[in-house]
């Protein structure tokens, strides 16, 4: 059903209304009535005129069509508000108010209700708890900051931060063209927000603050889609155990898993932000028009500030740009003797304002960014070249201003949708973040499970560390010559046919940490196998016997994540792994170039590269991917490969955990 009564309505209702400016009923319609051209109808059932307006006792008196009701009432009375307005055809609503599923089981009752009610009407609605909405038509909401219209939209699951956000907007001058405040999602969703902005040619780039997501396979499908029209931009509150449940009393979400949304914002091609910082840095620059490209030149009257710059680049995906040999001659006369025509260009401290124009009209038609700095000194103050900028805009031009003025340089930069920051690192990594976005993802998830396999798993819950081997080898993924011995004798005819030294521990039918009831023991010799075997028999009746190899101890796991379903995790593994904590997620199915990004993120891919021992870095990538397949094709719910030996011929699975979901007997 689609949401054009929602976003583009003819005529507005706001039910609840009222007289005092100081309510939220007041705050909305006269919002509403400042920016909507339609038809509006103030409701309150004691009320006859509202801010010069016929107020009407309910949304039944309301002459002619009404396409769209702002409800503001207690919260018990709400349903009957989505009732009288499904009866008599309005197809969309907004519930601002609160007091639902976030505040307990009354409150989710009364939600399902609201629900019910509004399906079999056929009417779709943001909300409850949630600030309203501002489209480029009329501005829904009780914040008291009105937004200059633009290119940038926004979807917030919080009304402070939706608050937030436009007073931001309005103090740097931002064009906002939507922002959406999702409260509980009961029935309108973020991934079709998400995806109906996308397809609106005045937004630019969508925003979005998270809390919970309410589908995740929806969310992996949809926002795919709307990320290959337009950038779309992530931040996520609930990271860590006590905000996860400040999210649930918010909003009554599950935070879900924080690692496993970043994945997922990679997977649908989205930018992930870690802090509103960041996510408000982005939008400096999608707001603005200039042309912006991965090759960087930077231009600065600070060497410091120059390298400070280069050093941040570097850590980066970015380049940069080496200054072709026609403009340098070029340079050198407009530059003073101690400086060089290399990037980054130091104009040195004692340039000033006709320094930097003469540099940038010999660079203006470089096809690059170009990042210019200034530090107000004696000689030049940001203001100044904030002036000279203006003559470039539209040739790539991202600003640093620093020093005692840069807040009215910022002012004038600002007014001409130049985007400009504090520190250089912030500008590269926005820079990064909108240029180097990743490739968005369709993730086909169609189980096609191996009949052998099926054999293996079938009736169980579990399966113990040898059958776990056995379902590697089904999948492609190598194991290390092993073989299982409940007695002395068999224990040492499989090691002598495995060959010297070997591993010997505990096999069990539960997953379980062996290191850590000592129950694994490393380079066993012929003799030795008698008196380990044992030892361990005390703690197992069965005892595995591996063959020893040496490499790099990595680690990958698969998860059947509550939100988005199976994903992959891997990175630096063996005992060290909940120490490090050096991972990286994936979701499923992970094909080798995502696998590729894993491990270097993980920094796994450094480690198998270093000192040029020649470890099969493909044979990791090709783990992950296989891992993937599995996992989906088997609804494995748990996996640890941990650890996953990595040497010069392959990548090994030396032990295996598995924990299955529910399979027919």
């Amino acid at each position: 059903m689609s949401l054009d009564p929602l976003f583009r309505p003819r005529s507005i209702a706001v039910v609840g209304a009222s007289r005092n400016r100081e309510k939220v009923g007041n705050v909305i319609l006269r919002n509403v009535l400042h920016t909507f051209k339609g038809r509006v109808y103030p409701v309150n059932n004691k009320a006859e005129t509202i801010e010069n307006l016929q107020s009407y006792r309910s949304v039944k008196d309301v002459p002619g069509e009404l396409d769209l009701v702002i409800i503001s009432v207690p919260r018990d009375y709400v349903p009957q508000v989505m009732e009288e307005a499904g009866e008599r055809g309005t197809r969309a609503a907004v519930v601002i108010t609160s007091g639902f599923r976030e505040v307990g089981d009354e409150g989710e009752r009364l939600e399902r209700e609201l629900v019910s009610i509004a399906k079999r009407h056929g009417v779709r609605f943001l909300g409850p708890n949630t600030m309203g909405l501002l489209t480029p038509d009329f501005n829904g909401t009780f914040a008291f900051a009105d937004a200059r219209r633009g290119e940038v939209a926004m979807v917030v699951q919080s009304g402070g931060i939706g608050a937030y956000m436009l007073t931001w907007a309005q103090r740097t001058r931002t064009g906002v063209s939507f922002l959406v405040s999702m409260g509980n999602q009961a029935d309108v969703r973020e991934f079709e927000v998400i995806d109906y902005l996308s397809m609106d040619p005045e937004s630019r780039a969508i925003f979005v603050y998270l809390e919970g997501v309410s589908d995740g396979g929806n969310f992996l499908d949809m926002v795919s889609q709307a990320s290959s029209r337009k950038p779309v931009i992530f931040i996520k509150g609930g990271s860590t155990a006590q905000s996860a449940e400040a999210v649930r009393t918010h909003t009554g979400s599950l935070a879900g898993s924080y690692e496993v949304f970043k994945a997922a914002v990679r997977a649908v091609g989205g930018v992930f932000t870690e802090n509103l910082r960041d996510f408000l840095n982005l939008a400096k620059l999608i707001s603005s028009s200039e042309p912006l490209r991965e090759q960087v030149l930077v231009v600065t009257n600070s060497g410091g500030h120059g390298v400070l710059t280069s050093d941040a680049i570097s850590r980066t995906d970015l380049r940069l740009l080496t200054i072709p040999e026609r403009l340098k001659e070029e340079l050198r006369r407009v530059l003073p003797p101690q400086s060089l025509p290399k990037n980054p260009l130091d104009l040195s401290g004692d340039a000033g304002r006709e320094r930097y124009l003469n540099v940038l009209k010999v660079i203006a038609d470089l096809d690059c960014t170009k990042l210019v700095i200034v530090q107000s000194l004696p000689l030049v103050s940001c203001t100044e070249v904030a002036k000279v900028l203006l003559n470039f805009k539209g040739k790539g031009i991202v600003t640093v201003a620093m020093g005692y003025d840069e807040d009215s340089a910022s002012r004038i930069l600002d007014s001409a949708s130049i985007p400009v920051f504090s520190f250089p690192e912030e500008a590269v990594y926005s820079l990064e973040a909108l240029v180097k976005r990743p490739v968005p993802r369709r993730k086909v998830r169609v189980p096609q499970p191996m009949n052998s396999a099926m054999e293996l798993i079938k009736g169980k819950k579990t399966l113990s560390d040898y059958e776990g081997m056995k379902l590697m080898e089904i999948y492609g993924i190598r194991t290390p010559k092993w073989g299982i011995a409940e007695n002395y004798e068999d224990a040492q005819r499989t090691a002598d046919s495995i060959g010297y030294p070997v591993v010997m521990k505990i096999s069990t039918d539960q997953p379980i940490h062996k290191t850590e009831v000592r129950g694994v023991y490393l380079n066993v010799e012929r003799d030795h196998v008698k008196e380990v075997f044992s030892t361990l028999t005390k703690l197992s009746k069965r005892v595995m016997i591996q063959e020893q190899l040496n490499g790099l101890e990595a680690y990958v796991g698969g998860i059947k994540d509550p939100t988005f379903g199976h994903a992959v995790v891997a990175g630096v593994g063996g005992i060290y792994l909940e120490v490090l904590r050096n991972v990286s997620y994936g979701i499923a199915p992970v094909y080798e170039d995502e696998a590729l990004e894993m491990i270097r993120e993980s920094k796994l891919l450094d480690m198998i590269r270093a000192r040029k021992r020649g470890y099969d870095e493909g044979s990791i990538i090709r783990t992950i991917s296989n891992v993937s397949r599995l996992i989906i094709d088997l609804d494995v719910r748990e996996l640890d490969v941990n650890p996953l030996i990595i040497n010069e011929r392959g990548a090994f699975a030396v032990d295996v955990r598995v924990v299955l979901g529910d399979h027919p007997a």
